[in-house]
């Protein structure tokens, strides 16, 4: 039997280039691998660049704010109750128009909560270089475009 309580502001946090703080609520070895939930707080302008992934469908449930999507070749606006899903190998970014807070879930978990760790050490000033991204590929199988 497992379970965990996950105070407010208590989660692991990361905070990204362009001001991003995504904490991480559940993780894979909460969810025996099945599921990561993620807390994103994206400053207006925020942004995450066309990439995929090939494991994992992306889930952005849009509490605050106003975020807009590319998905495939499909670009929308999302809005406060609004759910925007990705599956695998499908392209994908994001933009923030407003400040705004989106619940993210993927599954299964993994992938995506090494990504965000390994990608909050880098910045404009430090972007990652393509061998970084190649290892983005082979460790999590996530693509930057």
């Amino acid at each position: 039997m497992r379970y965990k309580h996950i105070r407010a502001g208590a989660a692991e946090a990361y905070h990204l280039d362009g001001g991003e703080v995504t904490s991480i609520l559940a993780s894979g070895s909460d969810t025996d691998n099945r599921v990561s939930i993620f807390d994103s707080v994206l400053p207006k302008g925020n942004e995450a660049p066309w990439h995929y992934h090939e494991i994992d469908d992306e889930i952005f449930y849009i509490i605050s704010g106003e975020v807009e999507f590319g998905v495939d070749k499909e670009e929308l606006i999302a809005k406060p109750g609004d759910l925007v899903i990705a599956g695998p190998n499908v392209p994908r970014r994001f933009k923030a128009l407003q400040d705004s807070k989106v619940l993210v879930i993927n599954t299964p978990s993994g992938p995506s909560e090494g990504f965000i760790r390994d990608i909050s050490k880098f910045n404009q000033d430090n972007p990652p270089t393509e061998s970084d991204r190649q290892l983005f590929v082979q460790k999590y199988k996530i693509h930057l475009l």
